[in-house]
């Protein structure tokens, strides 16, 4: 049996705008289990690096879940807009702990809104972390934690 050669990046990454085209995929786990199925075996932490250089976003689907598109590139990009729109999507609650504002979010979705709130480049944000559903976000101290967390729940609720 021979084996087929790896994979280069630029041929993976239109397989992945591929499948996220033709497929739902709500997961940076399932888009590898989908890209294994088609032969082409991947780490997640290079699906991650691919998901972030090909500008994939996260939006909810009909039926309320989350699903990876192609980013529509034509649109000016407006960060406070994209912001609003994932917090009102995938945002449950902020709450500020010391210097940090813990963001709680829909399951699988914390890294998208974390990513919106890094491209703001809002003074106040040192930086984010984030995990599957909760994310949180570095301010210099409690009162710029406070104002991040008004700008937040604003954007929300609006």
């Amino acid at each position: 049996m021979s084996e087929s050669a790896p994979m280069g990046k630029r041929e993976r990454q239109r397989l992945i705008q591929t499948v996220v085209q033709q497929h739902e995929v709500p997961t940076q786990r399932d888009l590898v289990s989908a890209l294994s199925a088609l032969g082409c075996d991947v780490t997640q932490a290079t699906v991650s690096r691919d998901v972030r250089e090909l500008d994939l976003q996260k939006v909810r689907t009909h039926l309320g879940g989350a699903k990876y598109v192609l980013s529509s590139r034509e649109r000016p990009k407006d960060p406070e807009r994209a912001l609003r729109r994932v917090m009102r999507d995938f945002a449950r609650s902020t709450t500020v702990a010391q210097q940090l504002v813990v963001v709680r979010c829909e399951i699988g979705t914390a890294s998208t809104v974390a990513r919106q709130i890094d491209n703001l480049n809002h003074v106040n944000v040192a930086g984010t972390v984030a995990g599957d559903n909760t994310f949180i976000i570095i301010a210099g101290d409690r009162d710029k934690a406070q104002s991040i967390k008004r700008f937040l729940d604003r954007l929300q609720e609006a």
